[in-house]
């Protein structure tokens, strides 16, 4: 026979399990948000190489340069992170309180907002921006006007 606390341990167990579970699944979809904003900030700087090259050539100094990246690069983080909060929050309510409901026979579950993961989540995307645009407005400083302009014509 089982006893309370055998019982009460096999669903600590199970909840650990699937706790666990999404936390990994939460883990990998953040890696793959970041990859995707590297791969985004990147392929926006190089596709607009020419027209930096340009600016340049009619006077933008390389310091205004670094200034007009790291500000869109700004602004594309703090859209993504409205964005997130309102189509994620009141998505994530609504299906904490779906699970809740299953999974404690009706109870809802007051839903807590992660904190600590957003702002990890805010950390990482506006450093990335901020990393990346200096990162490619100093490797278009390696290059000469002329061979920039070159390269991408």
């Amino acid at each position: 026979m089982d006893s309370i606390a055998a019982h009460i341990e096999y669903e600590k167990m199970q909840s650990g399990i699937i706790f666990g579970s999404l936390q990994a699944l939460s883990w990998l979809i953040f890696l793959f948000g970041a990859v995707n904003l590297i791969n985004t900030t990147l392929s926006n700087q190089m596709s607009r190489k020419r027209e930096n090259s340009i600016l340049r050539s009619v006077g933008l100094t390389r310091k205004q340069l670094c200034w007009m990246s790291v500000t869109e690069g700004m602004c594309h983080a703090l859209f993504a992170s409205l964005t997130v909060l309102l189509l994620g929050l009141p998505l994530s309510m609504s299906v904490c309180e779906e699970v809740s409901k299953k999974s404690f026979a009706g109870a809802v579950v007051p839903y807590r907002f992660p904190f600590l993961q957003m702002g990890l989540f805010l950390l990482v995307l506006f450093g990335m921006e901020v990393v990346l645009s200096v990162w490619m407005v100093r490797r278009q400083k390696k290059q000469s006007l002329v061979e920039q302009m070159r390269a991408t014509g």
